[in-house]
């Protein structure tokens, strides 16, 4: 962003966009936490029908990973929409712009989570036999797919969010001068 754009900042339309952001990353979120409990109720379902037909240890362990990374997935979705759906804009104006930088930094340790759910997926995939991958190859792909749906999801953070966060750090530098001049 250049230094002229910076300079015009302002409170009240980043908070018009902050709001209509937040609102849509609650419905989205909510759609996804609904998506994924009905993939946890497919998969408790699969667990028991490979228990009943007597299938490999190893197939039954495949599928529990994939229905405990969509559990993860599920719970994350949960948090995300309570968090984006109570955010609070009555607040002190320099605590909110914290915050809301804070909700738009791409990488943060609470989605950490996302990871260790792609972990299990990846190991669910690696012990079910009946899809007939090479252990090797299934890697490859795998890494090479989940570099590749990162890098798309920063292109989009890039464009759609970095410039919501950079305007809020923007004005709480400019908040903190004031006060420091004070």
């Amino acid at each position: 962003m250049n230094q002229n754009k910076q300079d015009t900042v302002n409170l009240n339309t980043l908070t018009t966009r902050l709001k209509n952001e937040d609102e849509r990353y609650a419905r989205l979120s909510q759609n996804f936490q609904i998506v994924y409990w009905v993939l946890v109720v497919i998969y408790v379902l699969l667990i028991g029908i490979h228990i009943c037909e007597n299938e490999p240890i190893k197939e039954i362990a495949g599928i529990t990973c994939f229905l405990m990374a969509m559990l993860i997935f599920a719970f994350m979705f949960r948090h995300f929409n309570k968090e984006y759906a109570s955010v609070d804009y009555s607040q002190p104006t320099l605590l909110m712009l914290k915050q809301a930088a804070q909700r738009y930094k791409p990488f943060q340790l609470k989605t950490i989570w996302a990871l260790v759910a792609v972990l299990l997926i990846d190991v669910g995939l690696s012990l079910n036999e009946s899809l007939g991958f090479e252990l090797i190859r299934l890697q490859i792909v795998f890494v090479a797919i989940f570099g590749i749906a990162l890098a798309i999801g920063l292109l989009f953070w890039k464009i759609r969010y970095k410039p919501l966060r950079d305007d809020a750090l923007h004005l709480i530098r400019e908040l903190e001068n004031d006060i420091a001049a004070d």
